[in-house]
């Protein structure tokens, strides 16, 4: 013990301090319980009163507070024989008497079921910097014990206060010297001491570092969707914050993270360039980084049709006659499959998820109707079984006269061949009138951006670590149709990658951000739980994120059940409400959902739902990722007004800002040359 101090201690039997490097000391033994303690009475969240408000005791203690629990574990013979001679001595007709009495009768009944008595000590160790500020944390910690229903010792009623700081250190106290007084413990029911003891704490995690934050009690909590030990099914996740919640900062902090641990091959699809500085961040750590920006002049091209020709091998035709035989095997004029019996058919159980295959005929076909009637619930109520034939008739034919000229299938190349088949005199006149009208859907995405779009030939993207995909134009209002094809083509160039690298032990995470623009569109959703189905076997995870849960279709419900992992920022009531329509919480998770708490510029809680982990974590992003992900506007002025200053990019601009939250955080920043840096 005399090794673990750096200096010779120094006592003030006076003030009853013990002084440790020049800071004072003194200890705060516990007199009695008022109630029956809760079970984790000081360490686990409990119920304060009838609000909704959960924490532990302490984590209202102030700073520089040692619980220390004493129990000596003795027979219970001899305390029958003291609860015997208590009672003798409780004579006399007074209340007082009477009410020692009946302790004495009732505690021989709990003794007779086999309840135990130890006898216990419970103490406190404050420390300070001063005796000013000594004084403060034993004023705060008495007044937080007496609400936690322990009576504590005042200070100024301590005896020999210096003597009972070294009776109380841990493993210090000798039970002889309190054998035949008990001046020093109390008799305590066991099961109280249970209930006081440490024994519970806070999740930690998995244990497994690829995301970490932190629980309420400062501790790292880790864990890692990508590590087969943490999850049961899959690692595809959906995000939700409301606005004000720090979504795009935690994202930020996430995604660092992961590509630091596991290091995946990155595709994000965001809106507003909330990504940019992230990427620009990986660039210059020396990951390859490519930024695709869906905007008139930005040159993007996501041909829809590009792999059509894939459809001429004679295991695609062979699909292509099972499914005309399954939709003339009903009259052609019902109503083709809507968004639900699309799911219905594609299933959402993972369990055969090893022996499901790519449907490319099935992604081409669905394109093209998204195409053919824009997602519109009165198109789509119009759109017939007959239709479905006659758009796999077109996109093949567009297939064989690319392939055969040797170029890629274009949109135009299916909307002439829905031409050709208008004026094909074989057909009844409705159902060329009908070919006629889809063609022109379909050459609506064949002029102007659109046509820049989805009317070029595409080029493979670069073998890059990190890709960024900017909506753009299409995030705007009435582009429904577009956004959902844009990322329809996008999801299935990255399978098209994943199928190619499945062997490479490389995974692939897909980020779409601001999700509940894309879900918006019926259609979507079946072509989603497609991609995860397959992407089990590619290790293709998608990690949707949204802001806004209102606007999800209810049809979203089977496509977001199949992500295993859920996390949900700190969330209002009705935004709970909302989560539900989606995923069934059961009581015990919407207590730890309402439970999460925000205090605005210090932290942002949350809650994880996985297949192997429910916990409640608290986020406090790096400086670097919350000034990354700025995107108010006080906070691009701020480093446009750096950038002027020093000229420099807006990346050092950030950078210079986060060194800045470092310091109001009390942090050092540490140069790239290893030294402190304090300016």
């Amino acid at each position: 013990a005399e090794g673990m101090l750096a200096s010779s201690p120094r006592a003030d039997a006076e003030s009853g301090l013990w002084y440790f490097d020049g800071e004072p000391q003194r200890v705060i033994p516990v007199e009695e319980l008022r109630k029956v303690p809760k079970v984790g009475h000081l360490t686990a969240e409990i119920s304060r009163g009838q609000t909704s408000i959960r924490n532990a005791t302490f984590d209202v203690l102030p700073l520089g507070v040692e619980a220390c629990m004493t129990i000596v574990a003795i027979p219970q013979e001899p305390l029958e024989s003291h609860i015997d001679q208590l009672a003798k001595k409780a004579v006399g007709d007074s209340v007082l008497a009477g009410n020692v009495r009946e302790d004495c009768q009732q505690a021989r009944k709990f003794l007779g079921k086999d309840h135990k008595m130890y006898q216990s000590a419970l103490a406190f160790f404050v420390s300070g910097c001063d005796e000013a500020d000594l004084d403060r944390r034993v004023m705060d910690l008495t007044t937080q014990l007496s609400t936690a229903d322990l009576k504590p010792v005042e200070p100024e009623n301590e005896v020999a206060a210096l003597n009972t700081y070294l009776r109380w250190l841990p493993m210090n106290f000798d039970p002889e010297i309190d054998r035949n007084n008990r001046w020093y413990t109390r008799f305590n029911f066991v099961q109280h001491l249970a209930n006081l003891a440490p024994l519970y704490g806070r999740a930690r995690g998995t244990g497994h570092p690829g995301i970490s934050f932190f629980n309420r009690g400062g501790e790292s909590l880790t864990f890692d969707p990508l590590n087969k030990l943490d999850r049961k099914q899959n690692a595809h996740m959906f995000v939700f914050g409301p606005t004000g919640a720090g979504k795009s900062a935690t994202l930020n902090s996430m995604l660092g993270q992961v590509v630091a641990m596991r290091r995946p091959r990155l595709f994000i699809i965001e809106k507003g360039n909330s990504f940019g500085l992230l990427a620009d961040y990986f660039e210059r750590m020396g990951l390859s980084v490519n930024k695709v920006k869906l905007a008139p002049g930005a040159n993007a091209r996501l041909p829809p049709f590009a792999e059509a020709h894939r459809l001429l091998d004679p295991e695609m035709r062979e699909r292509r006659v099972v499914r005309d035989r399954q939709d003339f095997g009903e009259s052609p004029d019902d109503p083709a499959a809507t968004p639900d019996d699309l799911l219905e058919a594609i299933g959402t159980d993972e369990s055969d998820d090893d022996d499901v295959e790519r449907d490319l005929l099935g992604e081409m076909e669905m394109m093209a109707r998204l195409m053919i009637t824009g997602g519109d619930p009165k198109e789509e109520a119009d759109y017939r079984r007959a239709d479905n034939r006659m758009v796999r008739d077109a996109v093949m034919i567009a297939a064989e006269k690319s392939f055969e000229e040797g170029r890629q299938c274009l949109s135009e190349d299916v909307r002439q061949a829905f031409y050709t088949l208008s004026r094909d005199e074989n057909l009844p006149d409705g159902r060329r009138d009908r070919a006629y009208m889809m063609g022109e859907g379909i050459g609506m995405f064949c002029d102007g951006f659109d046509g820049q779009v989805f009317n070029q030939p595409g080029e493979a993207w670069p073998e890059c670590d990190v890709t960024i995909i900017d909506l753009a134009h299409y995030a705007n209002p009435g582009y429904e149709a577009q956004l959902a094809l844009s990322v329809m083509s996008i999801t299935n160039m990255i399978t098209t990658m994943a199928e190619r690298d499945q062997y490479s032990g490389r995974p692939i995470i897909q980020v779409i951000d601001e999700c509940h623009l894309l879900t918006a569109n019926p259609l979507l959703a079946p072509f989603l739980v497609g991609v995860a189905k397959m992407g089990r076997k590619l290790a293709h995870w998608l990690w949707l994120a949204t802001q806004n849960v209102k606007d999800f279709p209810d049809v979203s419900a089977k496509m977001l059940n199949m992500m295993e992992w859920w996390l949900l920022l700190n969330m209002p009531p009705n935004e709970i409400a909302e989560v539900s329509r989606f995923k069934t919480l059961t009581q015990d998770q919407r207590l730890l959902v309402e439970s999460a708490t925000k205090a605005s510029g210090k932290y942002t809680e949350g809650v994880v739902l996985g297949g192997r982990l429910q916990s409640l974590f608290r986020v406090v992003p790096p400086s670097l990722y919350l000034s990354l992900a700025g995107t108010e506007p006080e906070e691009k002025a701020e480093r446009a007004e750096i950038m002027c200053e020093h000229g420099c990019s807006e990346l050092d601009a950030a950078i210079k800002v986060a060194e800045k939250l470092d310091r109001l955080r009390g942090l050092e920043t540490i140069s790239p040359l290893g030294e402190s840096a304090h300016g």
